[in-house]
């Protein structure tokens, strides 16, 4: 498998104070979006995944009409939280952000349960949970887009490379940063780590 992890462009919740667990994108963030789906071509990918969550959704957009893959969501991909719990969509309002939205997981009627309160070891334990998902999921040479967050792409990021929780090693994380992993049978390899720039030109 080849991952590209993939933060979400500028919310709203990125410009204000106020607490904002679940926004939209501002107009910069679909211009970042539009630019991720031009640095994406050529990437041959054969799944885009997401977060439930608006702004991951949003992001994934314009990738999803450039290549007519559907956007798989995985609600375990949500971004980490130490605020209190809420409510997350509900499923008809996540299916009508994207004609091609797949929604794999449950979804209760009054919208998915984002937990909140999690602490950065749980975090890791949601991350290395996707991240068996993703082997399990996507085994051989498929090339997958994963639309996510700052927070929880450090956490795979850190469990992908074998980093514990509590690690001091961070990474670049601008908006719309690109995360190119390679899964070998005996390596894995960090390809790319950065701000989006055209990869396969």
């Amino acid at each position: 498998m080849e991952l590209f992890i993939i933060r979400h462009g500028q919310s709203v919740g990125n410009t204000v104070k106020e607490d904002m667990p679940d926004c939209v994108l501002t107009e910069l963030g679909h211009s970042q979006a539009e630019t991720v789906a031009k640095c994406m071509e050529g990437a041959g990918l054969t799944h885009i995944v997401s977060s439930p969550l608006i702004r991951a959704i949003e992001t994934a957009r314009p990738l999803a009409r450039q290549t007519g893959l559907p956007i798989r969501v995985w609600i375990d991909a949500y971004e980490v939280r130490s605020k209190g719990p809420c409510r997350g969509q509900t499923r008809n309002a996540l299916e009508s952000l994207h004609d091609s939205v797949l929604l794999e997981d449950e979804v209760e009627e009054d919208g998915w349960f984002y937990a909140g309160d999690e602490t950065p070891e749980m975090g890791h334990i949601r991350a290395l949970r996707v991240l068996g998902r993703l082997r399990r999921e996507f085994p051989g040479d498929e090339r997958v887009a994963l639309f996510a967050h700052g927070g929880f792409n450090t956490c795979l990021l850190r469990a992908i490379i074998g980093l514990d929780f509590n690690s001091d090693v961070h990474f670049s994380g601008v908006n719309g940063s690109i995360y190119w992993i390679k899964f070998g049978e005996q390596r894995t390899v960090v390809e790319y780590a950065g701000a989006p720039r055209p990869l396969f030109s």
